[in-house]
């Protein structure tokens, strides 16, 4: 008999034998038992996690001849049919290579026929994205109301690519990535049973590689195997695989978190030496210190670290002391622009060196208190009690100047500078002009427009110099008797009640003008 590799001979048969799937497996294990199976499903997850071997299970469980418990009995004709890729009713079509609008037209010429021996036609459409858009608009009503007797699964690995119309008509299930410690207790048994003898931390460091995918575990398994024969050391198994030894990478950054670029370099050459891509040790790299980072931010009891191996833990605990978050969030965007260094340069070993001599003299970084409690020292702040502390001027504004004091001098007049909000200092004069005329208002305390009567025109505000004679009483005394006694009784009873409170503010700036 022809060998079969470990990932087809371990292959789930049951909804029981899922590994890290319970919630699917539960949920349609009830459907199968409570008669409340859809017409589409949708399995989205990543690369093997178990989305078409889920398929055919239920497709099993749908057509058994005989079902146990919702689950097939993998004994009768169509479940070792359906098994062996051979039952007529069950098409497996791959959408990357049967994409086009004809292949989806012959499909549903098909659908619409009964089918031969099964009691569904089950079409399973893997790689469901890889359709093009005409495809999934041909697919849409026979996918909104099949026949009674047709079941549509369609499984992909970028859900996000599905059409939205296509994603309302079906049931959609996430199958999540499976965890390391899982699929190490997985690998443990699989190994037993097949007397291949490797370490438990091999197997995690097979698992660790797999990245949530239990087919890609089995063929490294496989792949040890053909190297090794039945029994492999750690070391072995990292260098088949091409993975970084953590005991290498461990040395590489504890160098570096001693500041110590002499045993740095010397770390990274022997890595070189060994044969390994600096790609990969930078990744490597990368992620020991984003863990180191969450490590120190998080409790160490956090179920982040439950897949970790012992080994790195022990790292951290021993190491937690020299370093701190800043400093690891300052490597961590270093070396990722050195990653960006070794795509575009040619001088990749160059790019890689001159990371690690930056990485060396990093420093923590200081925050703002730190900084302004050494100004406060240095200025000499820091030995002054706060209660001392002269108040500090609001920014933007200037602090008012008392004003100078002022003295009186006997005659009476204030000396000195005065408020900024008094009278604008006034001119000296005589005595005797001073008491004759007054000072001129200031602009501010002057009458609003509104109640300023109106200038004179210009022949009043400005007369000849002729006519000031005249305008003086004490120059015409004979002029004045034959006019005064017939104008006076008939002005002053019209005139003196109610030109006497408007004449008088009138008469006064008119003598100041004139002055």
């Amino acid at each position: 008999m022809d060998y079969v590799v470990l990932a087809r001979k371990y292959r789930p048969t049951r909804f029981a034998e899922l590994i890290g799937q319970d919630t699917v497996s539960r949920a349609l294990k009830n459907a199968v038992l409570g008669g409340r199976v859809a017409h589409a499903f949708l399995f989205a997850g990543s690369r093997g996690v178990g989305k078409t071997s889920t398929a055919r299970i239920l497709t099993k469980a749908l057509n058994c001849l005989s079902p146990s418990e919702g689950e097939p009995c993998n004994g009768c004709d169509n479940c070792r049919e359906i098994a062996s890729n051979s039952a007529p009713d069950v098409f497996e079509i791959d959408a990357a290579s049967n994409r086009g609008i004809d292949n989806i037209r012959e499909l549903r010429e098909n659908a619409k026929y009964t089918p031969v021996k099964c009691a569904f036609k089950t079409y399973i459409i893997d790689e469901a994205h890889m359709l093009t858009m005409e495809s999934f608009n041909a697919l849409l009503k026979t996918l909104e109301e099949p026949p009674p007797h047709v079941k549509f699964i369609l499984a992909t690995t970028s859900p996000h690519k599905i059409p939205e119309t296509i994603l309302s008509r079906c049931q959609r299930y996430d199958f999540g990535r499976i965890s390391v410690r899982m699929m190490a207790d997985y690998l443990e048994k699989v190994t037993l049973s097949e007397g291949i003898k490797l370490s438990r931390k091999s197997l995690e460091l097979i698992s660790r590689n797999a990245a949530g995918g239990m087919r890609d575990a089995l063929t490294a398994v496989d792949q040890v195997v053909s190297f090794a024969g039945m029994g492999a050391t750690d070391e072995e198994v990292a260098g088949i695989l091409g993975l970084m030894d953590n005991r290498e990478v461990f040395d590489l950054l504890s160098a570096v978190l001693d500041k110590s670029l002499p045993r740095a370099l010397e770390t990274f050459k022997g890595i070189i030496e060994h044969g390994h891509d600096l790609e990969t040790l930078l990744e490597a790299l990368i992620l020991e210190i984003k863990d180191f980072t969450l490590f120190l931010a998080l409790p160490e009891n956090d179920p982040a670290f439950t897949d970790h191996l012992q080994d790195t833990l022990d790292f951290f605990q021993s190491h937690r002391a020299r370093v701190t978050q800043d400093e690891l969030q300052q490597l961590f965007y270093l070396f990722l622009e050195v990653e960006g260094q070794l795509k575009r340069s040619e001088f990749a070993r160059a790019c890689f060196e001159m990371g690690l001599a930056k990485a060396c003299s990093v420093a923590p970084l200081v925050g703002v208190p730190d900084l302004l409690a050494q100004v406060r020292g240095l200025m000499g702040g820091a030995s002054r009690p706060a209660d001392q502390r002269p108040p500090q001027p609001r920014s933007g504004l200037r602090q008012a100047e008392p004003p100078p004091p002022q003295s009186v001098p006997a005659g009476g007049r204030m000396s000195g500078r005065e408020p900024a909000d008094s009278h604008p200092p006034r001119a000296h004069l005589p005595e005797d002009k001073e008491e004759s005329e007054p000072a001129p208002r200031p602009a501010h305390q002057q009458a609003p427009l509104s109640s300023v009567p109106p200038k004179a025109p210009l022949e009043r505000q400005a007369p000849p110099l002729a006519a000031q004679p005249a305008a003086q009483p004490a120059a015409q005394p004979a002029a004045q008797p034959a006019a005064q006694p017939a104008a006076q009784p008939e002005a002053q009873p019209e005139v003196q009640p109610e030109a006497q409170p408007e004449v008088q503010p009138e008469a006064q700036p008119e003598v100041a003008e004139w002055i």
